[in-house]
């Protein structure tokens, strides 16, 4: 008897849990935080077929005392990454990663720094995440997801381009 009632008990909660929205997933989320390091508003664009790589965007907050540098980024989607710079007169890519000062923003953006999916796996549609691993100097690893939106706006450099 008392078997059964621990039966039943287990599942009426599997089907109370099957019945809850779906939590999302730490990788999915485009909003981190790790150290004293905060991560927002990760994003891409839709990419037209055919497409050979896709960009990303965010901005890192460094609320703490110490510098640290975003030198890597690791992705589902893409057999490779980089960091680039984007200036009137070309891209140049960012090897020694990006900087964030202590006590500073860091916005990549279209026309300026951003993060570059190299040989992507299929296009980027609407909807669509890239899940994402930031590596930082001293902080560490992070996951995150960039959200595929195709009409975010976001604030460029003057007299910049997107290059995306």
């Amino acid at each position: 008897m008392k078997i059964s009632r621990v039966c039943s008990a287990l599942l009426m909660t599997c089907a109370a849990t099957l019945a809850w929205p779906a939590i999302v997933a730490a990788e999915d989320s485009p909003n981190v935080s790790i150290g004293t390091l905060f991560i927002e508003g990760a994003f891409t664009r839709p990419t037209p077929p055919g497409a050979k790589n896709a960009a990303g965007y965010l901005s890192i907050i460094n609320e703490g005392s110490v510098p640290d540098r975003l030198v890597s980024v690791d992705s589902d989607v893409s057999d490779k990454t980089k960091l680039q710079d984007s200036k009137a007169n070309g891209a140049t890519d960012l090897s020694d990663g990006i900087e964030i000062p202590a006590g500073g923003t860091v916005n990549l953006a279209p026309g300026g720094d951003h993060v570059v999916f190299l040989n992507i796996h299929h296009p980027v549609k609407a909807g669509d995440i890239i899940h994402a691993t930031l590596g930082f100097e001293n902080a560490g690893q992070i996951d995150i997801g960039f959200h595929a939106e195709p009409n975010i706006t976001t604030s460029k450099p003057e007299d910049q381009d997107d290059d995306q």
